[in-house]
Parts: structure tokens; sequence; C-alpha cells
């Protein structure tokens, strides 16, 4: 074999860097290509420096809310240049290197960004390599609408890397990026607006989590529903917004500077950037790698993984991918991906994790359901943690299916892997409600909701 050609080339340094190393172990020689850093968006520009973040937001909220627990505390003072320099200093200056540190001998990383020039060939700073089997895990970037492209606005790819914190910050959008973000910048004392152009926040969560995600959120983040932005140019001092805010009176129009703006408006694909005809690997309508359920691509010997799939867009999802590329490649096993139920979480405030189906998606295709729901105060811990707005809502097929399980509140991701097995392995309702919970324990309002949904089941 030429120094140009190798058993598995991957396109992308992300989550398939572990299918990478694990061929490599094995025996593959492996071209491992990646432009940027090592790790993907994940633990440099994503869920890892992200959740450090909020881990300050979360303790400079609970003593904020001291109160309810009749204790007397205030922030004296927020060293938020130190917080700033730490999250980074674990995460995008870390990862990188920690990474190629490991990569094994058989594992030849090309630093540059790929593309192809033909089929299972791919170009990287001028060079051009092959390989037996193909891998792209490209993952998405930031949307910017066009309205912002000229001017110097933050994305989830740059804010992450601030050299320093701002005083003020806007930022567009009502999804779990802007939620997150926006509560670790209000909650370090940043005057943070977010502008919403629905009237909801968390728009694919159910629509009862939603309410009670809206209303919790607005108590700790200052929010502008309806609001879209028509202008927008930068000034001294920082960048203006000409807003225009829908009413029931007509719309208004209005004025906000900001010292910096955050636009977290969704994500797209990349794949316009790797020439994807050259290989004959076909895209959908929107440039997401069209895969069936062994990851292969329309192209012999391609295969395809995580975002760039558009199929899921979390870290996990991506992982469990490469994972079953690699006990089929490696290991022989056979059989087509099974994901089971995918759970999400989204870590503001209050937290919040689903997995499942929601109301308004078994509404729309007339499956039959009853719904079993329970709140935090059901529970003696729940009462404890003095959570306003906690609930765990079951949907349920009268025959005792799980179809879905929503939780806001303290610990909802945590919560929520009580239900996950149960639905993995197709179980029933009955399997919480017959399981022992201990006492007294949060996972009680998990059982208290079952409950209310067994016994809808009955009489159903």
């Amino acid at each position: 074999m030429s120094d140009s050609k190798f058993d598995l080339v991957v396109i992308g340094g992300g989550n398939a860097t572990s299918l990478a190393m694990r061929a490599a172990e094995a025996g593959w020689r492996v071209a491992l290509v990646e432009g940027d850093l090592l790790g993907g968006a994940c633990p440099n520009r994503g869920c890892v420096p992200s959740k450090l973040l909020l881990g300050f937001a979360e303790v400079a909220t609970t003593i904020r809310h001291a109160a309810r627990f009749h204790m007397e505390a205030q922030l004296s003072g927020i060293d938020v240049e130190t917080i700033r320099s730490e999250t980074q200093a674990a995460t995008i200056k870390a990862v990188d290197g920690r990474i190629e540190s490991k990569l094994p001998e058989n594992c030849t990383l090309f630093r540059g960004y790929g593309r192809f020039v033909g089929p299972k060939q791919i170009e990287v700073n001028g060079e051009v390599i092959e390989g037996e089997k193909v891998l792209v895990a490209t993952g998405t970037r930031p949307t910017v609408p066009k309205q912002f492209e000229k001017v110097p606005v933050w994305t989830s790819d740059h804010v992450f890397n601030m050299e320093i914190v701002p005083k003020s910050i806007v930022i567009i959008g009502g999804g779990y990026i802007a939620c997150e973000l926006a509560w670790f910048f209000a909650s370090m004392g940043v005057e943070t607006t977010v502008l919403v152009r629905r009237d909801e926040l968390l728009s694919a969560e159910d629509r009862e989590v939603r309410a009670l995600f809206k209303e919790g959120f607005c108590q700790e983040v200052s929010v502008r529903f309806k609001t879209s932005v028509a202008d927008v140019r930068e000034v001294d001092g920082g960048i203006e917004l000409n807003l225009v805010t829908k009413g029931d009176g007509g719309e208004e129009t209005s004025k906000l500077i900001a010292e910096r703006v955050l636009v977290a408006t969704g994500r797209e694909s990349t794949t316009d950037k790797i020439n994807l005809e050259a290989a004959g690997i076909e895209a959908d309508a929107k440039g997401f790698i069209v895969t069936d359920d062994h990851q292969r691509t329309s192209a012999e010997g391609v295969f395809a993984l995580g975002d760039v799939t558009g199929r899921y867009f979390f870290t996990h999802s991506a992982a469990f991918e490469a994972t079953y590329l690699g006990n089929t490649w490696l290991d022989g096993k056979e059989g087509t991906i099974d994901y089971g139920p995918m759970p999400h979480a989204v870590f503001s405030y209050p937290e919040v994790a689903g997995v499942g189906l929601t109301e308004d998606q078994l509404e729309a295709d007339g499956t039959p359901y009853v719904v079993g729901s329970a709140p935090y105060t059901s529970a003696a811990k729940g009462r404890a943690v003095k959570e306003r707005h906690g609930l765990c809502k079951f949907l349920v097929s009268p025959d005792g299916t799980i179809l879905g399980c929503h939780i806001i509140g303290h610990h909802a991701s945590v919560l929520l892997h009580e239900v996950i097995p149960v639905m993995r392995w197709r179980n029933k309702i009955d399997s919480l409600t017959d399981m022992i919970h201990i006492h007294p324990s949060l996972s009680e309002v998990v059982r208290n909701a079952a409950r209310v949904a067994h016994k809808a089941c009955e009489q159903a």
C-alpha cells in the first residue's frame, strides 16, 4: 500500500476520531483529516464549554434564590474573567493537543480541510489520499442570516473563545443554544436580551413543558417575543439593532444597542465545502448526506455519521453511530443500527429533558394516547428543592406502551434516564410503577407520574 492509500480515511476530527483510533489500534492504516481543532464542536465550541459555564450560572442562580429557603444571601462579586479563562483552559486550549497525543501510530493526522476529487479520493493541502473506506463526519455550522453577515456578530463558534465577557449582549433565537447561553450571561450580571420571532421558546418541546419553561426562564432573562430584526449596523459602543415587534395593535419599531450580538438561529450542513458530486454521494435538499440504516451513503465504500447526515443533531447520537460502525467493521457484528428512543436535554433554567413523541406529534398522527403527569411537589425531595416549575409528564398508549416522557425541573436530564431503559427494551408503564424507588428521592416524581399514567390506561 502506497503512502497515499489507507484502509480508512476519516474526514472530520469530531466524534469520528474515536472510530479512527479504534481502527488504527486494530491494525488498519488510518488517515484522519481535520482543518480545525480535534474533538469537533462538542468539547471546543459546544456541549462541554457551555456546561462548564452553566455550572457557574447554576450557583449564581441558587444564591439569588436563597430567599426561597428563608435565607439572606447576595452575590458580592462575580469574577467573570476568571470564569472565562478557566473554561477556555479546560476546553479550547487543552482538548486538541490531548487528543493528538493519544493518536495511535497507525493513524496519520492531516491538518487541513479535505474535499473529494474522485470516488474515495480526498484532496487535503494539495495532496490526494485514497481510502478503501471513507467516513464523512464534517458536522454542521451555525446559520447566519444574511442581514448579519457584514456585522461582527458572534455564533456558537465564537462565543466560547471570547477574549472578554461583554457588559451587554443581545441573543437572537429561542432554541436550546440561545436559552442556555442567555442564562449564563444573565446570571453573570451581563445585561442580556433575547429576541424571538415567535411567542414561545424551545418550540420542539412538548407544549406543557414549553409553557412552564417560558414562565421560569423569563423570570431570569429578559425576552422580547414576536420580535424580528429589521436592520443591524455597527456603531460606537457595539451593535445597533432596529427591531419590529408584532402586537395586538399592530407593529411597533424600536432600537436596541448592545456591546455584542450572538446569533443562535440554527445550524446548517457543511457539505458544500467537500465536493460530494466528485464522490457520487447523494445529499438531500438541505445538503445533508443521505444514509441508510448501515450508515452507508450512495457511494460504494463511503459512510457518514453525525450531524452531517441530518438525522440527529446530538453528540450522543454521533458517538453511538461511531460505536456501531466500529462494531460492524472491526468486530464483525451484523445488523442495522438501532437507536432506540433518542433522548435530549436543555441545560438552561429550568432544566428540560425529553424522549419520544410530544402531544402535538401524537395529535398530528392521530395516535391514541393518555397523559399521566405529576409535579415535583408530589415528592418530598421535590418539595425540598423548592422546584416551582417542575413536572414529569408521560404520554402512553392505552395498552401501557410509553410513547414519550417530558420532564422539566431540577436534574431533569438525570431523572429521564430512569425512563430511557424502559422504552429501549419495549417495556410498559407498569415497569416503573412496580419498581421500588428510594424514598425520599427525586426519582419518586417519575414514579408518581407513572402511577397517574398507569391509572389512565386502566380507565381508557
